[in-house]
């Protein structure tokens, strides 16, 4: 880790040395046909509050959250003119580099650095169902390389834990562009945002966000969250004119499964970073195992499991082509007024859902009686599942008059995207079912059943209606104008109101006055014969409603011939939560940008509520190249 400090620390001098030169992009070559630019901003987070009991380690205010050092630098080339014999209108080519580094486990509190080298439960990842199993095959998840900085998630090797990465950032762009006539291609990684993405990008899913940092757009740029793809995408001009439609296109791309199948690092819980979701260390559960059982019965877990250990198994897609990613959009003008565009495409759903895998007893005595006393331990695996789902969208863009301003409609229909019932994804009583473990546990009440947990699935139809509109407000800026942009968003389980199935919050427990509830009837187990009695609590779990919806709304303005740009958004949900974020950015010259942010997040535990008590002021000094 040391090397990669170094590298971060040598990067960033260069960087800042070349930054001091006039404010302009480096080109270069004939016709000036290569261009430079880059991007570099360091920032610091500071807590304004103390953290709840949900939140497992303990956060003070006037803590520092998060000191981010991220760069960006960009190269654009023109090879029309180089390689005219291809005899092609257009030859471009993009390659840019992500990354960054936060001091969150070197000299940030210690906390969250005693957190990670505290986990009980084991934390991994692989792309087989049977990876965690005896003999395991799966790969520790080495938390630096999460919180630290990301490495590259398709090229390069990332070393075992404690190792750096042999390529310890993204690259984030890669593409060549080719156009013919009506017909262009690009070719390489790239992003493709389709949807509505104005803070929560709800409707945005063609490309993964990071999760790694609470929520997409609030904790971290939404822009910056985008995770690229290795894509083919293709534009074909399908006409100027034709009767009340003009300009129309189709748009089609296709991310090789075989090639890319990347979804963001599953945030680890724990208190292990000050973004982790509000859940204890699940090895906890695992240990309430052996609470209820008397004395005379400690012989169950100590001889015959060897213990009881828990382990969190993030399945990755396997890279094979039935994990492609894939898509097709028609637009058109319309009487010249309005945008109007349909598409289908078929993505990785942003957020994985749990499921219980069954109780692994391979290294066990009581699987095994050959085997000594002791052997084990017996694994409770929890499988991070990242399903496939169709998506079906159009949308709608004019100008009002009315409204004196431009309309926005979009709506998307989701279909067969995995979801959570906790009883059906996470029965605990289907951990006692494993035939060898139920053929002890028999005289106790232990009946046949399900063995393991399963992901069901639900079709959303979300949208947004929103409304944008330049004004002026002389009492408040006497040289420019304002721009308010917002959006009424929301999202209906049919499934839950056609089936009658009672959906959750994605595994989230509630929380209480101590913490967080159980999530099992534990409490009700009195000894080792009510242990058939044991059973997931659905209550338990935060509730995700038939229909959840919020309106956000952003103001932004300029002053000081644009050296200085306030900007407040608000973001209201009537279920009673809510966040409140302005920042401001002062231009101090071409090249050197500083901005302050704040936000605030109030109100009920679900959606963005979940990190109530995480409210932060950020200070960035950003450096531009371009």
């Amino acid at each position: 880790m040391i090397r990669f400090r170094m590298r971060a620390a040598h990067f960033a001098l260069f960087s800042t040395i070349a930054l001091a030169a006039p404010a302009s992009a480096l080109h270069f070559g004939d016709a000036r046909s290569f261009s430079f630019r880059a991007r570099l901003y360091t920032e610091a987070s500071i807590a304004t509050q103390d953290s709840e009991p949900q939140t497992v380690t303990e956060i003070r205010g006037g803590d520092f959250l998060s000191h981010r050092t991220f760069f960006n630098p960009e190269l654009d080339a023109n090879l029309t003119s180089p390689l005219s014999f291809l005899g092609l209108d257009e030859v471009t080519m993009r390659f840019a580099i992500w990354g960054f580094y936060d001091g969150v486990y070197d000299y940030l509190p210690s906390r969250w650095d005693e957190a990670r080298q505290g986990l009980r439960a084991r934390f991994t990842s692989g792309r087989t169902t049977s990876a965690p199993e005896f003999p395991r095959t799966d790969d520790p998840i080495d938390l630096r390389k999460i919180y630290n900085y990301q490495p590259d998630p398709v090229l390069g090797y990332d070393g075992h834990p404690g190792d750096v990465a042999e390529m310890p950032f993204r690259i984030n762009e890669a593409y060549a562009s080719l156009t013919k006539g009506r017909v262009s291609m690009r070719l390489g990684r790239q992003t493709i945002s389709w949807g509505e993405s104005d803070t929560i990008a709800l409707l945005d899913q063609s490309n993964p966000f990071d999760l790694t940092r609470g929520i997409p757009g609030l904790f971290q740029d939404i822009d910056e969250a985008r995770i690229p793809l290795w894509t083919l995408r293709s534009q074909v001009r399908l006409f100027n004119l034709w009767g009340p439609l003009s300009s129309a296109f189709v748009d089609a791309y296709l991310v090789p499964g075989s090639i890319d199948t990347t979804v963001s690092a599953v945030p680890v819980p724990a208190g292990v970073s000050p973004y982790s979701p509000p859940e204890t260390d699940p090895q906890a559960f695992a240990d309430t195992f052996s609470t209820f059982v008397p004395p005379e019965f400690h012989f169950i877990v100590d001889d015959l499991l060897g213990g009881i250990r828990f382990t969190q198994y993030d399945h990755l897609p396997s890279r094979t082509m039935a994990n492609s990613r894939y898509g097709v959009r028609l637009e058109s003008l319309i009487d010249r007024d309005y945008t109007a565009s349909v598409w289908f495409y078929r993505t990785m759903a942003q957020t994985p859902v749990p499921r219980f895998l069954p109780l692994d007893l391979r290294r066990t005595a009581m699987a095994n009686p050959d085997l000594p006393p002791g052997s084990g331990p017996a694994q409770i695996i929890t499988e991070t599942v990242h399903g496939l789902t169709t998506v079906f969208g159009a949308s709608l863009s004019f100008y009002t008059a009315l409204l004196n301003g431009m309309v926005r409609v979009n709506t998307q229909y989701f279909l067969d995207e995995p979801a959570f019932i906790p009883s059906t994804n996470v029965p605990f009583e289907a951990l006692l079912r494993q035939p060898k473990m139920r053929e002890f546990l028999a005289d106790f009440g232990v009946t046949k059943g399900p063995i393991q947990g399963f992901v069901p699935r639900a079709d959303f139809l979300r949208w947004e209606i929103g409304h944008d509109r330049f004004f002026f407000n002389r009492t408040l800026n006497r040289s420019n104008s304002f721009v308010w942009v917002t959006g009424l968003v929301g999202s209906w389980n049919l499934s839950e109101t056609f089936t009658d199935k009672d959906y959750r919050f994605y595994g989230q427990r509630k929380s209480d006055d101590d913490g967080l509830r159980t999530g099992a009837n534990t409490a009700d187990m009195g000894g080792l014969e009510d242990v058939g009695k044991l059973k997931t609590v659905d209550k338990d779990f935060v509730d995700l409603k038939e229909v959840e919806w919020f309106v956000q709304s952003s103001l932004q303005t300029d002053y000081l011939h644009g050296r200085m740009t306030p900007r407040l958004t608000l973001i209201v949900n009537p279920r009673g939560a809510i966040v409140v974020n302005p920042s401001v950015d002062v231009r101090y010259s071409d090249r050197i940008v500083f901005s302050l942010r704040y936000v605030l997040i109030e109100g009920g535990f679900f959606q963005y509520g979940f990190y109530r008590d995480r409210d932060q002021i950020s200070a960035r000094l950003t450096f531009l190249f371009n």
